[in-house]
Formats: structure tokens, C-alpha cells, sequence
């Protein structure tokens, strides 16, 4: 079996497909929940209401969030296309393209960030206020207190979230199945996908069986690495640099 699937076409395609997904969901989700939690941890009129909003898409049942999608990206009437159109932009077929159906995909994985906003805002709430107010009074402004504050003491919850992301967007499956069975021309073919296909349509169990375990070598050496990394880039109160 594992001769079979190093010589399988459809083995290197699926692992491309789910290798770009992962580079385009996990950097972009990762800024885009930053980024809402920084200003939803902020004292707003009707914050509780707006954390509720975007945290809602994460607790959806992610077929009917694929049913959501699938009317979005409709080339005829759909809504981000109308968006475009407003601008006299020419919006593309995405998923019938097979240039713009796996960045669909991509863009869609971004609106379901709201566990990944919740947990920042957690991070946020435990960042001692008495660093703000040193670094106020060496003269940083807002920009400066992100950077040398926010950031180094929020660098644990980032590097939880992006671990998870990336363990999450390597074992994708529901998207590529609901909204495009893995094309067009296989362009969103995802690894998943392909062990779906090959256990459940196929019946080789054996051979599924082997892409599933070279998957769990993928993720743990991935993740692993990640975590090695994690020396140079995240910062722990308790221990001594």
C-alpha cells in the first residue's frame, strides 16, 4: 500500500491541495481573530452582542456553513460577486474556477475564527494593566505597546491557537466535500478527501488505512516543529530567559 500511494498521482495532489490550504487558512485566520478580539477586547457599546455575532459562525454545523458559502460564491447572484460588481469589479466563478476554488475555500475557513477570538480575548484579559502603564511612561505609543506588550505576553495563546489551527486545517474534509467533491480537475482535491474517496467509494480499506497513517506522521512532524520553534518566539512569565 505504501508503494501503491507514493507512486499515486492522487496522493501528491491532495497533499498540495491541503499543504496551500493550511498556508492560506492558518496565517489569515490567525491575523484576522488577533485582530477582532484586539478590538473587541475594548470597551465598546454592545461588545457582548458583537463577540456573540462572531463567535456564532464556530458552533454552526459546518455542512450548513458549507450550504451558507455555496450561495455566496454563486457566480450568477451571489453575494460576494454582487459586492464586487458595486465596485465595477468582475468577480470570477470561484468554485468552478480552478484557479479561484481552493482560495474560496481559504477565504471561507476565515469567517469561522470566533473560538480562536474567544481565546485571545481570554489572553488578552489576563496581560497585567500595570505593563501598559510602564510602557505609557517610557513614551510608547499604541503601536509600541502592541509590539513589545500585547504581543510578547499574548505569544503562549498565539502559539495554542496556531497549533490547533494547523492540526484543523491539515484534516479538512467537509468543505471540499460538501462544496466542490474535490475539483474542479482535482484542484480542491484535499488529503482527507482522498482517503474518503479511496476507504468508503473504492472499499480499500488497506490503502485508506495507510494515508492515515501518513497523515499522523504529516501533523506530528509539522507540529513538532512548530512546537520546537516555539523557543525563539514565545514568551513564558515564569521561566528565566
Amino acid at each position: 500500500n505504501f508503494e501503491r500511494i507514493f507512486a499515486d498521482p492522487d496522493f501528491w495532489q491532495s497533499l498540495k491541495v491541503t499543504l496551500l490550504y493550511a498556508l492560506g487558512s492558518v496565517p489569515g485566520g490567525t491575523i484576522i481573530a488577533l485582530a477582532l478580539a484586539m478590538v473587541l477586547s475594548q470597551k465598546l457599546r454592545g461588545v457582548n452582542i458583537w463577540r456573540t455575532i462572531f463567535f456564532m459562525p464556530s458552533i454552526l454545523s459546518s455542512i450548513a456553513v458549507a450550504v451558507l458559502w455555496l450561495f455566496i460564491f454563486r457566480p450568477e447572484g451571489g453575494l460576494l460577486n454582487l459586492i464586487l460588481s458595486w465596485f465595477g469589479i468582475q468577480g470570477p466563478d470561484w468554485l468552478l474556477s480552478e484557479q479561484w476554488a481552493l482560495p474560496a475555500l481559504i477565504i471561507m475557513s476565515w469567517w469561522s475564527v470566533g473560538g480562536q477570538v474567544v481565546i485571545y480575548l481570554a489572553g488578552l484579559k489576563g496581560i497585567p494593566e500595570v505593563l501598559y502603564e510602564a510602557a505609557e511612561i517610557d513614551g510608547a505609543n499604541d503601536r509600541a505597546k502592541f509590539r513589545y506588550v500585547t504581543l510578547p505576553m499574548l505569544s503562549p495563546t498565539i502559539f495554542f491557537n496556531v497549533v490547533l489551527a494547523i492540526i484543523g486545517s491539515l484534516q479538512v474534509f467537509d468543505a471540499g466535500w460538501v462544496m466542490t467533491r474535490g475539483g474542479p480537475n482535482d484542484a480542491t482535491l484535499f488529503y482527507m478527501l482522498n482517503l474518503y474517496k479511496r476507504a468508503f467509494q473504492m472499499t480499500q480499506m488497506g490503502y485508506a488505512s495507510a494515508l492515515a497513517w501518513i497523515l499522523f506522521i504529516i501533523i506530528m512532524v509539522i507540529t513538532l516543529l512548530v512546537i520546537r520553534s516555539s523557543a525563539a518566539w514565545v514568551y513564558y512569565e515564569s521561566e528565566a530567559r
